[in-house]
């Protein structure tokens, strides 16, 4: 049965917990952009299409991972952060897109 993303989201942050309890934020900062980076060529080879979209999605997944694992080590709610910088993102677009010129 799936799983809420936010289930899975606190789930991931657990398995962190109890993997990388003690890494530093600077060496999950590290792997974030060693895996960005990785996201990053993969967008620049010469692979079929089919095969490209399966290692971008594994790699997007490791990019996530990551990402709880500095959410779990920064005690951030992602929740409320992606909220609120959505709320601002959108008020720039729609103020940019709606502006009388």
């Amino acid at each position: 049965m799936p799983i809420h993303f936010e289930e899975l989201w606190t789930k991931c942050e657990e398995l962190q917990q109890e993997i990388s309890i003690n890494e530093s934020v600077a060496v999950i900062l590290d792997e974030l952009a060693i895996k960005i980076n990785l996201y990053k060529a993969l967008s620049q080879k010469e692979i079929p299409e089919q095969e490209r979209e399966t290692i971008k999605s594994r790699t997007m997944g490791e990019i996530l991972l990551t990402l709880t694992k500095l959410s779990m080590k920064d005690n951030i709610n992602v929740y409320e952060a992606l909220s609120i910088a959505m709320q601002y993102r959108s008020i720039g677009h729609y103020s940019q897109k709606y502006s009388s010129t």
